[in-house]
Parts: C-alpha cells; structure tokens; sequence
C-alpha cells in the first residue's frame, strides 16, 4: 500500500517549508528510515525519512521549490504498486538556485560563527588564505552515492561565488570541500593579474560583487515577524545604567574556582528570570480578550546565525543555577547555529533578551518578540570614571533598555522592573545565595 511523504508542521508560525535536495530519485528501492530528501523551515534544516520499505513514487516538488504544510512531496510504492501520475506542484515563489547535487548534509563545526555571547568561530575566516597561483586544481572526490562532498556553507558559498564545486580539492576529511577551499578559489578567480590590479584590490580591500541572494525560509519569517511587531505593538522605551563591577568580579571567582565557562550574560538571564518572579505583570501575554500571565518563566536568548537571528529558550530560567543555564545556553547556541533546533527548544519564551556587548555596541532598543510584553537589549559593560562621595573612581557599568508594549507595560511598571534587575545585578551574590 502507497504511503504520502508530506511536508510536516514544524512549529505553529510554520506554513511552507522548501526543498533542499533529493537523496533519492524517483523509481528507487527505499528503506524504512532512510533519508529521502532535506527540507528547510523558517527555523531548522532536516531530513525527512522514509517510514516504509518500497520504491520511491513520482515526486511532486522539485529542489528549490517552497511547499505548504501538509503539501504532498512524493508518495512510496508498496511491492507491486505502479507510479500514478504526478500531482501538479502547489504553487510557490521562484525556487533558488539549484546546488549541485550533495550528499546528506553533515555540517562542519568551523563553517559556522559563533552567538551574542561573543564567540567567534568562522568570523576570522572571511580574511580568506593565501592566494597560490601555481596550485594545480583537481577534481573532489565524489561520495559512493555520486555527490559531491561538501558542507553546507561552501556549498553556499560557492552558489553566491559563481564557483563551480567540480574544480575544487577539497581539503577536509575524505576530500571533503570546505569554506576556506571555495574561498581560496574564489578569491583567485575574482582577482585579475598583478599588473591590473585596482588600487582596492592592492590595499587589501574585498572585492565586491553584483548578485542577487535568493530569500531563506528563516530570513522570510524574521521580516514577516518584525512587520507584526513594530506595526501592531506600541512600542516605548526605558533606558537604565547599572554599575556591574561586582557582577564582573563575581563571573571571574565562578571562571577561576570551578573552571568553568560563564558568560555575563548567563548571570543576566538568571537575574531577568528572578525579576520576572517579582513582576509576573511583566511575564505576560497580549491578546485580543485577555492578557495571559504566565505560569512559568522561559527566557528567549537572541543567536546569530549566518541564516539571520533566532531565539532559543532557556526554559523554568528562575529555577536553574548560573552554572546551569550556561551550558544548556552553549548547547542551545550550537544547534541554533547548525538548523538542529526542535520546536520546543525555540518556541515558546514568556521574555526575550538580546546582548550586543560583544560587538562592543553599548546601547541600543531591541523590536519585541510576540507574543512578549517586553524585551531587554544589553550593552557592552566597560569600565567608566564615576563619581562616589565626591571621587572620582573607575567602575564597570552597563546600559540596558528594555521595549515595552505599552498595551500592558506602562512606564511605572517597566521601571519598577528595571529597579528590581538593577538590585539583582549590582548585588549579584542574592542570585546565588
């Protein structure tokens, strides 16, 4: 009996998802559980198994190809079946270019950048290597399947380059092709002899390209998400500067007595979370009949990635030591970055927070995140001359600002909050008593 490979639901905003690739063809011999095609939602990238052993049916959307939920793929074959015709594809927007035929995805940790809690990983690689003239180029290898071997991001890569996968050696595992490998070749194609150099080139300059970069289903749903924010939610905004020297001197005794990684910003999240406990007012929900206070606090932390921004959830934050909630945050970060996020690991948060400190920006306002009332934005905390009993001294400080949606935060209820977060975080130690 024939069994419909559908696009699945893969969040309540989800409502298309799009074709990656194929694994397989139609007409091949497919096994229960095996992969059979990638699939990109707003959020993840994931495989879709097959959930029958049979022949592969006529597939009824191509690579590129955007799919509603429920939107049938292809169908599988039970032994003695015939293919039906195929059914006429939903419609969908213009289909991306389409890669070159890969094998399942399987993403390199070091072609992906770090989160907002300021760790880079592949920042560093846009400088690019060497350029070697001489090299001689050679083919990849190829995967037993036929496809080539490659990672996500050269693929990427290679696609916004004009590269093509079949000229380059790959210098990862088993030859497997790897951003620096479509960099090197594409930085060597893009620069013209010696002699024509223009003085850009010659001061170390990138060079800069005319292209058109199709839209990922992630980058769709952050427009379509800031459009429903920034609209509909009056937003206003309050700005506080906090003396955090004794919260950077507390971070560095957790560093140097437990050797363990901790951020500020894990200490923020907890020290959110608590005020929250004070204000559930703020732990809230706007709805067209009611405003919902919530039962429980699930703080939303804001991860770049090279796909554009997502906010994994720190889930019960208030319950959790500082220690805790830094590696479930390391954890979070990792899989936002690799498309490996579930549903219940992004969804859901009553609050969110957003650290540039970082990038070294010390103050801005953050767009709130429905169905939040509030959302707090984090500055860089550097050390500043103030003055106390008439002295001036050298203290760290820190500005945040937190957006409210004025339909349920007033200004007196937004600040009293903030006081209760300055309490938490120039006093740190009642975080961890």
């Amino acid at each position: 009996m024939s069994a419909e490979i559908i696009m699945p639901k893969m969040g309540d905003a989800m409502t298309e998802g799009k074709v990656v690739r194929w694994y397989k063809k139609a007409g091949d011999a497919v096994k229960k559980g095996e992969p059979l095609l990638e699939i990109e939602t707003d959020k993840v990238n994931l495989d879709l198994e097959a959930e029958a052993d049979g022949k592969l049916g006529a597939v009824s959307a191509d690579e590129g190809q955007m799919v509603p939920v429920g939107g049938v793929l292809a169908t599988i074959l039970g032994e003695g079946e015939t293919a039906a015709p195929a059914a006429a594809p939903a419609p969908a927007a213009a289909p991306a270019p389409s890669p070159e035929p890969q094998q399942r995805r399987a993403t390199d940790k070091k072609d992906s950048i770090k989160h907002t809690t300021g760790e880079y990983a592949e920042a560093i690689e846009t400088k690019g290597p060497r350029i070697d003239r001489t090299q001689n180029v050679t083919p990849a290898p190829h995967a037993e399947s036929g496809r080539r071997r490659s990672s996500p991001l050269a693929r990427k890569m290679a696609r916004e380059m004009g590269v093509s996968l079949e000229a380059i050696q790959g210098s990862g595992p088993q030859g497997r092709i790897v951003a620096s490998d479509i960099k090197g070749a594409g930085v060597g194609q893009a620069i013209p002899p010696l002699q024509a150099r223009k003085p850009e080139a010659e001061a170390g300059l990138p060079v800069l390209r005319h292209q058109s970069i199709p839209l990922s289903a992630m980058r769709r749903t952050i427009a379509r998400r800031l459009a429903e924010s920034i609209g509909p939610i009056p937003h206003f905004f309050l700005t506080a500067d906090y003396d955090v020297t004794n919260l950077v001197s507390l971070r560095q005794q957790f560093v140097d007595a437990q050797e363990v990684k901790v951020s500020l910003n894990d200490f923020i999240i907890r020290a959110v979370a608590l005020a929250l406990r004070h204000h559930p007012n703020v732990n809230a929900s706007w709805g067209d009949e009611e405003i919902t206070q919530h039962g429980e606090v699930h703080v939303g932390v804001a991860v770049s990635t090279p796909e554009g921004l997502i906010t994994p959830v720190v889930r019960n934050a208030d319950r959790k030591s500082v220690i805790d909630i830094a590696s479930e945050v390391r954890a979070l970060a990792e899989k936002a970055k690799n498309r490996k996020l579930t549903p219940n690991e992004y969804q859901g948060s009553t609050f969110t927070i957003s650290n540039l400190g970082a990038w070294g920006i010390e103050e801005f306002t953050a767009i709130i995140n429905p169905p939040n009332v509030a959302i707090l934005a984090i500055g860089a905390a550097s050390a500043q001359p103030v003055v106390i009993d008439r002295q001036v001294v050298i203290r760290e400080r820190m500005k945040v600002t937190m957006s409210c949606d004025h339909r349920v935060v007033d200004g007196a209820l937004g600040a009293e909050w903030l006081a209760v977060l300055r309490r938490l975080l120039e006093h740190p130690i009642t975080m961890v008593m």
